[in-house]
């Protein structure tokens, strides 16, 4: 029995699914910060700038800061001469550590192709917190472009809020159901939908955790 009979959609996460983003984030954060200050170890900026992100990330994914602020929250925190700074310089200077990090994207093994199999198949979405211009923009360096794509920016709440779930299981002409989740968070990925009433697949490469849903190390274990 494959893993997704009896589903009419699938969704997909983004970042850690389909996109390579924490690989591309580490690379970046590293090349910056030799561009910036050489003097600094870059195991140890690798491992905080992580933890920034996670933190004020989670604050914008619950509504508590915009976009554009998680990001200036980070660099105040990351870089002691960057505490007091404008927005618009520390605007500046996240664009700088942010072009290292676009130019490492890459697709997650086997993303590409399992999703333009199942795009023939059965609708398909990308289902994300994030800003939509950007995440759309990843889709594009992957060459899913027309991959319907249901960002937090533009929905009434984010992953793990029902709401989300519903919205792009409703684009998709889907129910809940019927409708199949694939990502690498245990929170957003599996436990937010399947309260939300979806099946769901943990992609989980290399983590040794239980899950409340069947687990695959590679996207195109979908295809079988």
């Amino acid at each position: 029995m494959g893993l997704l009979d009896g589903a009419d959609a699938v969704l997909f996460d983004l970042d850690d699914t389909l996109l390579d983003y924490s690989t591309a984030r580490d690379a970046g954060i590293r090349a910056w910060v030799q561009q910036v200050d050489a003097a600094r170890h870059t195991g140890d900026a690798v491992r905080v700038w992580r933890e920034l992100e996670e933190r004020h990330f989670r604050r914008y994914s619950q509504g508590e800061v915009s976009f554009d602020e998680q990001r200036r929250a980070r660099l105040r925190a990351f870089w002691p001469h960057l505490s007091e700074a404008a927005d618009d310089e520390l605007d500046r200077a996240f664009a700088a550590y942010f072009a290292h990090t676009e130019a490492a994207w890459s697709p997650v093994p086997g993303a590409v192709e399992t999703v333009q199999a199942l795009v023939r198949r059965m609708p398909v979405g990308v289902l994300t917190n994030g800003n939509a211009e950007l995440q759309a923009r990843k889709l594009r360096v992957l060459g899913l472009a027309d991959v319907a794509l249901f960002a937090s920016s533009e929905l009434p709440a984010a992953k793990p809020d029902v709401r989300a779930y519903e919205v792009a299981c409703t684009e998709l002409g889907s129910t809940p159901s019927r409708t199949v989740m694939v990502g690498d968070d245990l929170t957003n990925d599996v436990e937010g939908a399947m309260l939300a009433g979806l099946r769901a697949i943990w992609f989980a490469r290399g983590a040794d955790r239980t899950s409340p849903a069947p687990v695959i190390s590679d996207l195109r274990e979908l295809l079988a």
